[in-house]
């Protein structure tokens, strides 16, 4: 009698673990957003923590109580969290190192010269200075516009991809990073290399709007680059990505996050009206690059994926392309 209790709390035992793991294999998005809810909270009230570093972990925990419905089921786990690891350390490295390699990409242009100076051709088209966006100002709107510019050549990125790893979507995260600064340091260094054209308010002789208190010398080479807006083709092929996952507080955040990044370079009076227009432009052949060289990606490594990337693949032969059933 004594074992066939010991033998009933054992099973008993057993299927609350099976069970208990099976609910944490389906929700285990809740307790990483719980963790970061809770250090969002924790820190909230500490007016020493950055108002950055408090938005940030909001934000990710929005992030993961948002991603249930675009979470995949056929992608097999330790190959996905094999490439995850590759891929963030690069995009770690990318990060820390990124900021160090433009500078000497800005010292190197300031040494060289430029061809095409823009400044006065800018500055004299009507409504290029984006007057327009300045009708109503106030110190809120200006604390507010600070603090999205200031995240928005990063943040937009950084938080797609990590929702892109926890709804376990591989691809998403290729097409976010290609998209984004990967494929379009290439894109838009050339611009940056023949135009020579700095922030409005330093050609227009108007104060910083990030109040940086830049000396001339400093101001001189950091408000370069400006045509492109490289912050507007960030956060506009993000928003162009973002429109395309399924969870709608997820889209309306990051799509308000992203465009409010692109309607404060022209607040703070750092972007001219015809940088913004070029930078959009800039984002869709981003997006549509990125796309194109994914699609034709999966078509020749279709195979090795089927066999030891997806589970259960069902597949069928047409015109020498394996076609996949089961995904989108």
């Amino acid at each position: 009698m004594q074992n066939l209790a010991e033998r009933k709390i054992q099973g008993k035992l057993k299927y609350i673990g099976s069970a208990f793991l099976e609910l944490l294999k389906k929700y285990y998005f809740v307790p990483i957003g719980l963790f970061f809810l809770h250090k969002a909270l924790h820190i909230a009230p500490y007016t020493s923590i950055s108002l950055t570093s408090k938005i940030y972990l909001f934000m990710l925990a929005l992030v993961c109580f948002t991603v249930y419905e675009d979470i995949r089921h056929d992608i097999k786990l330790v190959p996905f969290l094999l490439l995850c690891i590759i891929f963030f350390i690069f995009i770690f490295y990318a990060n820390k190192h990124g900021y160090a390699f433009w500078g000497r990409i800005l010292r190197w242009q300031i040494k060289k010269g430029f061809v095409i100076n823009l400044n006065p051709v800018f500055s004299s088209i009507p409504f290029n200075d984006g007057s327009f966006a300045r009708v109503y100002k106030s110190e809120t709107l200006t604390w507010f516009f600070r603090m999205v510019y200031n995240n928005g050549f990063v943040l937009p990125v950084l938080l797609v991809l990590y929702r892109s790893a926890l709804i376990m979507d591989f691809k998403k995260m290729l097409r976010y990073a290609l998209s984004a600064h990967v494929l379009q340091i290439f894109l838009i260094s050339p611009f940056y290399l023949i135009f020579h054209l700095q922030e409005v308010w330093y050609v227009l002789g108007q104060p910083d709007g990030l109040a940086r208190h830049l000396s001339s010398r400093s101001a001189a080479g950091i408000t370069l680059n400006c045509f492109p807006s490289m912050h507007t083709s960030i956060c506009f092929a993000m928003f162009l990505l973002v429109l395309r996952e399924r969870n709608k507080i997820f889209k309306f955040v990051m799509s308000f996050f992203c465009l409010s990044v692109i309607y404060s370079t022209l607040y703070l009076e750092i972007h001219w009206v015809l940088d913004i227009a070029a930078g959009i432009i800039l984002a869709i052949i981003a997006v549509k690059l990125s796309d194109f060289i994914l699609d034709k990606l999966k078509m020749l490594i279709q195979k090795p994926l089927d066999k030891f990337y997806y589970k259960n693949v069902k597949t069928i032969y047409v015109d020498n392309y394996y076609l996949d059933t089961m995904k989108n």
